[in-house]
């Protein structure tokens, strides 16, 4: 059962973020969507905002409870609208399974809250804050769909006549029937759909399908300023996941390997013996493989992905972020997050605008 948070006085702390790094409290992240001043839509909104986030992390004791309209001076402009984050101080120290297992029961007001004002909201507990706001850390993401706007295997099967074929495989995967009842079969029965596949494939795609999720570039530049290490772990294949990784500026690439044929320059269908295969738990044994070898502790990383071969090591990260994710991923992943922009990710990690400015001036 999550704990009860009892409510200090709202006036408390606004002018600094800067508390000791274990204080009790939470932080919300509210990204707005509609074009509109700060200032107007604090005049019309801001009560009903505080009063909606109080009600779901503090106790509403009148004896206990006060709260007035003042708004924190941390209120700033953001990439593709405004952000603002605001500190709610509780009584005892939340954690980020708690701050998902509240929301979770205020699900229907929040949604509510959020349709209505057009909104987005993320919560996280203040130490996990100020943990990524002052310290770098280790950022790993998903590609498909995350760090890129497509699916890879499903465009080299379109590019072949084989979509329809390699979309039942992945829909029969999903639905958890035999044989395809764990990612491995299901990719191996997919890959084997693949043979006769020039490999000119991939310089196709790199030159005529494959874009880069908004944002992505520019969120990697600012983790880079930052001394964060960057990861993509993919659960695709192994010619896209370099690019992108070079693309970006990532420290590191794993994905799975196809065998190719040397002498018809084709796919053969088959994955390379003896080579790791990207599946859920090989994703989170490469985060904490990773963190390890950068002597980086286990908190002091993100991971952000869109599927459910991504959800452990969401919920391994000090910060797991479902990115525009399917409904069951986001209602499972610690923390989730829709919008128009993988930049907006830079505002979780306690960045200003004025930092995230300042490093994608840089060189």
């Amino acid at each position: 059962m999550a704990r009860e948070f009892r409510f200090g006085d709202w006036r408390k702390n606004l002018n600094s973020f800067r508390l000791d790094a274990n204080a009790p409290g939470v932080v919300a992240t509210i990204y707005f969507k509609k074009p509109q001043t700060i200032s107007q839509w604090l005049d019309a909104n801001d009560r009903t905002v505080v009063a909606t986030l109080t009600g779901v992390f503090v106790s509403q004791d009148p004896e206990t409870t006060t709260w007035d309209q003042q708004w924190p001076d941390h209120i700033r402009s953001g990439p593709l609208g405004s952000v603002v984050n605001i500190y709610l101080p509780t009584s005892s120290a939340a954690t980020l399974a708690e701050c998902h297992d509240l929301l979770a029961a205020h699900s229907i007001a929040l949604e509510t809250l959020q349709s209505e004002l057009e909104l987005e909201v993320v919560v996280q507990p203040y130490s996990l804050f100020a943990t990524h706001r002052d310290s770098p850390g280790l950022a790993v993401f998903d590609m498909d769909s995350t760090l890129i706007q497509q699916e890879v295997i499903d465009e080299l099967a379109r590019a072949i006549g084989r979509y329809d074929e390699v979309a039942a495989i992945t829909e029969a995967a999903m639905r958890g029937e035999a044989p395809y009842t764990d990612f491995e079969a299901s990719l191996r029965a997919r890959v084997a759909l693949l043979k006769g596949v020039p490999i000119s494939i991939w310089e196709d795609m790199k030159r005529d399908v494959i874009t880069l999720t908004p944002g992505a570039r520019e969120l990697v530049k600012v983790l880079r300023a930052r001394g964060w290490k960057t990861a993509v772990l993919s659960g695709g294949f192994t010619p896209l996941a370099t690019w992108v990784a070079a693309e970006l500026g990532l420290d590191y690439a794993f994905a799975n390997h196809l065998v190719e044929d040397p002498e018809s320059k084709t796919l053969k269908g088959e994955l390379v013996e003896g080579k790791l295969i990207v599946h859920a738990q090989k994703k989170l044994d490469l985060l904490r493989q990773l963190a390890g070898d950068n002597d980086i502790p286990i908190e002091r990383t993100i991971a952000v992905g869109d599927g459910s071969n991504d959800l452990l090591m969401l919920g391994a990260a000090g910060l797991g972020v479902a990115f525009n994710a399917k409904s069951k991923v986001q209602k499972a992943a610690p923390t989730k997050l829709n919008g128009d922009s993988l930049l907006d990710i830079a505002y979780l990690i306690g960045c200003t605008r004025r930092d995230i400015d300042a490093a994608l001036a840089g060189p």
